[in-house]
């Protein structure tokens, strides 16, 4: 996978302060993303959030207003972008 980045059309918008957000681009982690914004474990929800809306340029208070179901597919991008491929 070469691509640096994927936008999902969220299926709930968000309504921010500023404008309504409707979709959402997630940029491939490098290691400062991630040692900057740690994951503690398992079940570690907010240190997830804060990694994934570092990743997509959104604030920890964005987050919160996202539905679960598209939080959900960022995840799936977040573990496709970590996940080694095969060469």
């Amino acid at each position: 996978m070469s691509n640096r980045s994927e936008t999902i059309k969220l299926e709930i918008p968000i309504q921010l302060a500023d404008r309504t957000l409707e979709e959402v681009t997630m940029r491939r982690p490098t290691m400062l993303d991630v040692r900057k914004n740690p994951v503690k474990g398992y079940g570690d929800v907010e240190g997830e959030m804060k990694q994934i809306g570092a990743l997509c340029d959104l604030r920890l208070e964005e987050m919160d207003l996202m539905d679960a179901a598209d939080y959900g597919r960022l995840q799936d991008i977040y573990l496709r972008f970590r996940t080694p491929t095969e060469r």
